[in-house]
This record gives structure tokens, C-alpha cells and sequence, in this order.
């Protein structure tokens, strides 16, 4: 089953005026969506609006997805209101610093906290890990100072303690601008259990959550169609391994079709493959890969990642780990569509493929 999309964007009109809309309503991490599509999408909703709307009622997520929204939104030409439409807390709180204007229903509350994450590993591994997290503190804290006007040591006081703040509570301390009539919360108990989890999360605000409006639930076919009785289930064919060449040429013809035939190369070289359900998988991991990349303005690292066989979320840790170690407060990740009118090219040598990755196996 597909994963519930956790943003959407559209452009509305307004009072004659086109507005672009950012809803962010679940837990933030790209679910099938890579940053420089997130971008793209951005570009599309934006060509023709005159302010961007970033509506925000999530428990927080992913913190290096929310690097890229926060850093797009900041560096982006158009004014942006962020509102919170219920809770913003954790790594949602930080896009909500992207706002020029940040606006709160008198019953909404925002949470800022330390980041935080758990790995396993060697001793040399989970210090790396730790000074990575040092480092994403930084540039949250930047983005929190940016905004309130508050120095290093009154907002790393207030991440330390995990601090919970009311439309009131904020305004008052900088971190919101305009207050509103209170809103009626929807009902997530996902969002419920995420909350509860942090330290000191309201009792109130998890009583709202739990018992607010229902989100509608889909229509059902009144007179479904009798189902067809299924034969039983017997063994799976295994899948039918490919020749080599037969193998080079779906990797090269899919990538292209994909708009990564730049790193047919590096695909072939990353992994044993003998299947075609091997090598879509793979390819699907480096179309991944190289959007991450892309977003963390590191393009050129895409294919040294992908034929050392980096998975998506590894390559996600040494970007974030590189962005915010370069970050001098906030960090750029808008990418902007190559116009060069010359593309990059790919060569492809078969000869040169399956002899590197004979040479790569004596290694292993």
C-alpha cells in the first residue's frame, strides 16, 4: 500500500491574487519524494503567486527534510506566512521559522527541543554520530535566533528544557507575529502518541488531538463486485536471471528513461544484479540518491555513492552531516533547473564495467 503523502501544494486564488499553498498535516520525511522534486514543485505552485502559505500541523520528522523546506522557503523570492494550524513541534518548528510572518490560533502550540536520533555502531561510528548532531543543533539554533531575536544562550536553554509555547507564550518570546481566533484541531492519534513521547507535551493539546473532528473517512462502493474466488496460492517462480548484456542494456535504457542515464555506469558497478527486479530496485535507490544530492547542491557525489552501494538513508546521514557542518546559520539546498545546452553525456563500456567489478570483488 502507498504512504499517505505527508505535504501538499497547490496555488489558490485569493481575493484575485494567486497564492501558493504549502500544507504540512503529517510526520515530515520524503516518502517516495526526493528533495529536488519537493523543489520542482515548489518552482510550479510559485510561477505565478504573488506570496506563499505554509500551513503547518505536524509532531516534527525528518530534521534534514526539513533543512531543505526551511532553506527554500528562506532563500525564495516571495513573502511567506507560516501559520500553525494545530501543533509545530520539533523539526516542524524549524520550517516554521522559514515564515516572514508567522501566525498562530490562540490554541496552537509550537515545541522546540534538542535533536536527537539513535544509531548502532562501532565507538568511532556513534561519536560521528554525536558530533553530527552537534552540528544540526548549530543550525537549528541559527534559525530560532534568526527569528526571535533571542541570543545562542537563551534558545539553547530553551531546547535543553523542551519547551512547549502557546500562541501567547510565543508571540511573547518572538517566535510568532499575529495571533488568531482559536481553531478546532483535527483528530490524529498518530500525531497523539508522536507528542506524547516528548517531554512535558501538554495533557491538553493531547485530549484535543484525540478528540477532535474525524478526517473523513472515503465512500465505500455500496454494491461491490463479487470477487472473482482466487486459486490457490502456490510456490513463486523465481525470477529469471539476466545475461549480462541483457542486464547493461535494461540498467542504461531505464535510466535514461528515468532521467539518470549519467549514472548507468556507477549502478552497474555498485551491486551484484542478476535480475531485472534487482536492477529496477537498484535504480530506483540511486534516482533517490542523486535527488538528495541535488538538493544538498553536492550533485557530483551521486555516483560515488552509488558504486560504493550506499543505501538512500546512509547517503542522507553523510549529506546531513556535510550541510551542516558547511552551514553558516542557514543552508542553501534550492536547486534550479540546469540549463546548460550541453547535458551531460554518458558513455557506456561493458568491457570496462564488469572488469572494475571483478577487480572490486577481489576487495570483498
Amino acid at each position: 500500500m502507498a504512504k499517505k503523502n505527508w505535504y501538499a501544494m497547490k496555488a489558490l486564488q485569493v481575493d484575485g491574487e494567486t497564492v501558493a499553498e504549502i500544507r504540512i498535516y503529517e510526520e515530515i520525511g520524503f516518502w517516495g519524494m526526493t528533495a529536488s522534486q519537493f523543489m520542482k514543485q515548489l518552482d510550479e505552485v510559485t510561477q505565478d503567486a504573488v506570496r506563499i502559505v505554509v500551513s503547518i500541523n505536524s509532531p516534527g520528522g525528518n530534521v534534514f527534510d526539513a533543512f531543505a523546506i526551511y532553506n527554500a522557503l528562506r532563500r525564495h523570492k516571495l513573502p511567506v506566512d507560516a501559520r500553525v494550524d494545530g501543533v509545530a513541534a520539533s523539526a516542524a518548528s524549524l520550517i516554521l521559522m522559514a515564515g516572514d510572518r508567522i501566525i498562530m490560533p490562540e490554541n496552537a502550540m509550537i515545541m522546540i527541543h534538542k535533536a536527537w536520533t539513535s544509531a548502532v555502531g562501532t565507538a568511532d561510528e556513534l561519536r560521528a554520530t554525536a558530533d553530527m548532531m552537534d552540528k544540526a543543533g548549530d543550525g537549528i539554533v541559527a534559525a530560532y535566533v534568526g527569528k526571535s531575536g533571542k541570543s545562542e544562550e537563551e534558545v539553547q536553554e530553551m531546547m535543553n528544557e523542551t519547551t512547549w509555547m502557546t500562541a501567547l507564550e510565543a508571540q511573547a518570546l518572538g517566535f510568532c507575529d499575529l495571533i488568531e481566533e482559536p481553531v478546532k484541531l483535527a483528530a490524529s492519534m498518530r500525531a497523539a502518541d508522536l507528542l506524547a513521547k516528548y517531554k512535558g507535551t501538554p495533557q491538553d493539546l493531547l485530549t484535543a488531538l484525540q478528540e477532535g473532528e474525524p478526517e473523513a473517512a472515503p465512500q465505500s462502493d455500496p454494491d461491490p463486485a463479487p470477487q472473482p474466488k482466487s486459486e490457490p496460492a502456490g510456490q513463486p517462480e523465481p525470477a529469471a536471471k539476466l545475461s549480462a548484456s541483457d542486464l547493461t542494456r535494461h540498467v542504461i535504457t531505464a535510466c535514461k528513461a528515468k532521467g539518470i542515464a549519467h549514472l548507468s555506469n556507477s549502478i552497474l558497478l555498485s551491486s551484484e544484479m542478476a535480475t531485472k527486479e534487482q536492477a529496477d530496485a537498484r535504480i530506483a535507490e540511486a534516482l533517490e540518491i542523486d535527488g538528495l544530492c541535488d538538493a544538498a547542491k553536492l550533485p557530483e557525489k551521486a555516483e560515488d555513492f552509488i558504486i560504493t552501494g550506499l543505501g538512500v538513508e546512509a547517503v542522507r546521514a553523510r549529506l546531513f552531516e556535510h550541510v551542516v557542518q558547511s552551514s553558516a546559520g542557514t543552508i542553501s539546498n534550492l536547486q534550479r533547473p540546469d540549463d546548460s545546452p550541453n547535458p551531460r553525456a554518458v558513455s557506456i563500456n561493458p568491457s570496462a564495467i564488469y572488469g572494475a567489478r571483478a577487480a572490486a570483488r577481489q576487495f570483498r
